[in-house]
């Protein structure tokens, strides 16, 4: 019997590691990958006003931070970055470049101490700017919160990392439900 329990009991050391390891290979992608929304329910159930479709050229971002592994995890500028200009793909807004819209982002995320169940909110201010001439189209300040519990990533740190993709991957969405509901802009001439 002594035996028998000694083998579950190694066997049940290992489940964690093995979950570790599967966090790990999850860890090694670049985060963009996982905070990139899907929006093909928005894509197919409305179309935006056309003067954004294929217009929108995403502005460099802040308030990102590079992380290291003793640090808390964040989400790094490039990262941000690239899954807004992946979300305004997928969605049909983006212009690579030159586009006749600038979407100016700025991110925060206010991280609770990492608990059983670990909640983050991702703040993040836009500005849609015409490029031409300098009107703002539009403006705002969306806030959107993600939770990860302990039961679905036990560590700490991954469930933090989770919570942000979570968080911001809301707030992308968001945007691009608000940004296919703005009105065709008013004609202006370009500002001199």
């Amino acid at each position: 019997m002594n035996v028998v329990l000694a083998g579950v009991l190694r066997s049940l050391s290992v489940l964690p590691t093995v979950a570790l390891l599967s966090l790990a290979g999850c860890a090694s992608q670049p985060d963009y990958l996982f905070i990139v929304p899907n929006v093909k329910d928005i894509v197919t159930s409305q179309d935006p006003a056309s003067a954004y479709r294929d217009a929108i050229t995403a502005a460099s971002v802040s308030g990102g931070k590079d992380v290291s592994i003793l640090s808390i995890p964040y989400i790094s500028n490039a990262d941000f970055q690239e899954s807004l200009v992946r979300t305004l793909a997928n969605a049909k807004l983006a212009s690579a470049s030159n586009g006749r819209f600038r979407l100016d982002a700025t991110l925060q995320l206010d991280q609770a101490f990492i608990a059983v169940n670990t909640t983050v909110t991702a703040k993040i201010a836009y500005r849609l700017t015409e490029v031409a001439t300098g009107s703002v189209i539009y403006e705002r300040f969306l806030a959107t919160a993600g939770t990860v519990t302990y039961f679905e990533v036990p560590s700490g740190p991954e469930r933090m990392r989770y919570a942000n993709w979570r968080a911001v991957r809301a707030n992308l969405r968001l945007l691009v439900g608000d940004l296919y509901a703005l009105p065709e802009p008013a004609t202006s001439s370009p500002r001199t």
